[in-house]
Order: C-alpha cells, then sequence, then structure tokens
C-alpha cells in the first residue's frame, strides 16, 4: 500500500513538474508521468483510463498530444491489437530538450545583443551602464550553449 501511495504521488509531482516544464494539460501530464513510473513495459489505452479515471475522449486527446509532441511512442504486440505506450527512447528524449534548451539561449543571446546594439547606439549612457552586466549575462548564456551542444554531441554517442 505504501508502495502505491508513494507512486502516486511521484505521479502527481512529476505531472505538476511537466504541466509547467512542457506546457502539457493537467492530464496529458498525469499519463506522462505514469508512463515515466510505471514498471510495465508500456501501458494500453485502457490501462491510461484506468489509472487516470477520465473520459476515453481526454485520454484519446491526451496520448495524441503525446505522441505528436514525440514524449511518447507506442508499439504492438503480435497477435494482439492494443497499443501500448512508452515514452520516448530518453537518449533521443534528452537530446531533444537539450536542442530545445540550446535554441533558447541563442534567441536570448541574439535579443539581450540586438538591444545592446541598439542602446549603444541610441543610448549610451544606459548602454555604458549596463554593459558589464550584459556581458556577464551573455558569458552565462555562451557557456550554457558550449555546455547543451557538448552534452548533446556526447548523448549521440552514446547511441
Amino acid at each position: 500500500m505504501e508502495k502505491e501511495e508513494n507512486k502516486q504521488r511521484l505521479i502527481e509531482e512529476l505531472g505538476v513538474h511537466f504541466e509547467a516544464e512542457y506546457n502539457l494539460p493537467p492530464l496529458a501530464a498525469r499519463i506522462f508521468g505514469n508512463l515515466v513510473v510505471t514498471e510495465e513495459v508500456g501501458l494500453t489505452f485502457d490501462d491510461c483510463l484506468t489509472k487516470r479515471g477520465a473520459s476515453k475522449s481526454s485520454i484519446s486527446t491526451s496520448l495524441n498530444l503525446l505522441l505528436q509532441l514525440g514524449m511518447i511512442t507506442y508499439f504492438t504486440k503480435s497477435g494482439d491489437r492494443r497499443r501500448y505506450f512508452k515514452i520516448s527512447d530518453k537518449s533521443t528524449f534528452f537530446i531533444k530538450k537539450l536542442e530545445q534548451a540550446l535554441k533558447k539561449a541563442a534567441k536570448e543571446s541574439k535579443m539581450i545583443q540586438t538591444v545592446a546594439e541598439y542602446d549603444q547606439k541610441y543610448n549610451p549612457e544606459k548602454y555604458a551602464s549596463n554593459k558589464p552586466k550584459i556581458e556577464a549575462y551573455l558569458e552565462c548564456l555562451s557557456q550554457n550553449e558550449k555546455t547543451y551542444q557538448d552534452t548533446i554531441e556526447a548523448l549521440k554517442k552514446l547511441l
């Protein structure tokens, strides 16, 4: 009983995290949480229905969203018409997450540089006072980008 209670708490905690981290609806986040902690090789639609207690259409919509986002995949078993859902290959999933973080850092860096160039040209006093902070922030972003790139390459080598 204690294991099941802890599992349900963990699924809820993961669900809250996935809602915020991936901007998922609550049900999709909980289904993904279920798939992360399940001991089974995959969960069927009916398993998801039973574990979440939501309507068939809500479960279907959530599973389709997770499939479209590439967060889960499915497989079938010989002689069984049901689809079994599981999280996407972890290495691929982590690479995608890191690539998203890399793009976000690169965009942020570009925007900060654009604003700094604008200030340098049209508001030199503001530029001068912000320059040390901007340089420190851009250096941090640059280091993060390098770390993301190195980690992506390391994970790709493991595949």
